[in-house]
């Protein structure tokens, strides 16, 4: 009898086991790959409008290939904050993160200590890989991450994570800085040509293409989510001597290696491609890509003094740059590609926002997500293949430290530290014609909806920032605020 039943239990076991996560998806789920570039400017890649320094074929390519949003959106025009946004396909302000140093405070000295299930990202929301994972997808992060409990991750897999920054190449213990734990030293951190053949000291942007397409080769049999978050072209300026000659062309030093870096990039996002066209995986795997902020005044980290500061990039015919609310800061390059589904070839020029990424790869891989009453964004497909012939967005949000922005249709509202602009960006992208005393009824409604929009929020995570709207507070309101 007790064998019977050992028996009996080894069967369920088995069958259990055989109707594990992996049984939810069937061979026709896509494989979805996001690929993040950090700080790459608007004008940075060759399809919008040959703006760029060096050739993107590769970035190209998954536009040419399949749909380029030419008003697509990050959350913030900084790392972190946008990071927040687009992996939890909220508005990140709403669990009170709204510039850099609400994504790095330590909160333990106010009394909340976090852990990878209890952090400032409160549930019922969930990072982008947890519904894909339910959903029966293995999950891999490739590169930077910059949420909580670093180099903890939500994913299955993670290889060569980074919070903040990352060293190019190993010092000369053979770590690379800020990379997998390794303590960063970016305030040290010179600007350098490196070495091409060095195989015990593998450039970080390559070896995350490797890894990347190491993956692909060694899953193509099973459905899969992978993150690829290059922290290229951000600093430190590393780059590679071989590149050197693709580069002459370039008029100072700094733009010579923020060229250089992003040639790597392009490359290695080459790989990935290459390894899905391999493997059979092209025509049923959807890939994202771009970046998470506009091109970058860098702060010259240990540069020569001789050194002007200089753009790191291109933003095209868009006015500021990363840390601004205009469009150069906020509208980046942005393409999706997916055979089997999108036609290739498209332009969708309506706003689109990186919070529409959430339940675009959700949508694709049939997960629920636990958060889809509070999501923010909306699936694409149906706006791209002409299925939903309406907006996805009626309006769009932005809101840091003292500075934020409306968008609505065509008109764009910007507040900075008690100063307001308005502007048509369909007449007007270089926002140069302030239309604030000739339309004063547009831009009275679209700020009474950014105040509604901060009104709705909690305080922000650092109790030591305040503005107009919340003023000091003690560390308290963590919850999120609902939609």
């Amino acid at each position: 009898m007790n064998e019977k039943i050992t028996i009996l239990g080894l069967l369920a076991i088995l069958l259990f086991t055989g109707c594990s996560r992996k049984d939810s998806i069937t061979e026709q789920s896509p494989n979805i790959i996001f690929i993040l570039a950090d700080d790459m400017g608007y004008g940075d890649a060759g399809c919008y409008g040959n703006t760029n320094l060096v050739p993107t074929p590769n970035i190209d390519r998954i536009a040419d290939e399949g749909v380029r949003f030419t008003d697509g959106y990050v959350t913030a025009p900084i790392c972190a904050p946008a990071r927040y946004g687009l992996l939890t396909g909220v508005y990140q302000q709403k669990f009170g993160v709204r510039w850099n140093v609400d994504a790095a405070l330590d909160l333990s000295p106010y009394g909340v200590m976090e852990t990878p299930d209890s952090n400032r990202i409160k549930k019922p929301i969930e990072v982008i890989s947890e519904p894909l994972e339910r959903a029966g997808y293995s999950t891999v992060l490739l590169g930077k991450w910059n949420l909580p409990q670093y180099p903890t991750t939500t994913f299955d897999e993670a290889y060569s994570v980074m919070h903040f920054v990352g060293e190019y190449y190993k010092d000369e213990h053979g770590v690379y800085k800020g990379v997998d734990g390794a303590k960063p030293d970016h305030a040290k951190s010179r600007a350098a040509w490196g070495p091409t053949n060095d195989p015990d000291n593998e450039y970080l942007t390559d070896r995350i293409g490797r890894q990347a397409a190491e993956y692909i080769d060694a899953h193509k049999d099973q459905p899969f989510f992978m993150y690829v978050a290059f922290n290229a072209p951000h600093t430190p300026l590393h780059a590679k001597e071989g590149h050197k000659a693709q580069v002459e062309h370039l008029a100072s030093e700094p733009l010579k290696l923020y060229g250089a870096m992003q040639i790597s990039m392009d490359e290695n996002i080459g790989k990935i491609l290459d390894a899905l066209d391999r493997n059979g995986l092209t025509e049923n795997t959807m890939v994202a890509f771009m970046s998470d902020n506009g091109a970058s005044f860098a702060y010259p980290v240990n540069w020569p003094d001789e050194w002007e500061k200089v753009l790191l990039g291109s933003n095209g015919k868009l006015r500021g740059h990363k840390g601004q609310m205009y469009e150069g800061g906020i509208r980046v390059p942005f393409a999706m590609r997916y055979p089997k589904v999108i036609q290739s070839g498209q332009v969708y020029s309506q706003p689109v926002s990186a919070l529409d990424l959430y339940p675009t790869f959700c949508a694709a891989a049939g997960a629920q997500p636990n958060h889809q009453e509070i999501l923010d964004g909306v699936n694409l497909i149906p706006f791209v293949n002409g299925d939903n012939m309406g907006v996805p967005h009626d309006i769009l949000y932005w809101y840091g430290e003292n500075v934020g922005a409306v968008r609505a249709g065509k008109y764009k509202y910007f507040y900075y530290g008690g100063h307001t602009e308005l502007y048509d960006l369909e007449a007007d992208l270089s926002e140069s014609n302030d239309l604030s005393e000739h339309m004063p009824g547009v831009k009275k409604e679209l700020e009474m909806q950014y105040e509604a929009f901060i009104e709705s929020l909690p305080p922000p995570i650092n109790p030591n920032r305040y503005d107009k709207f919340n003023p000091p507070i003690k560390l308290k309101r963590l919850e999120v605020a609902s939609k």
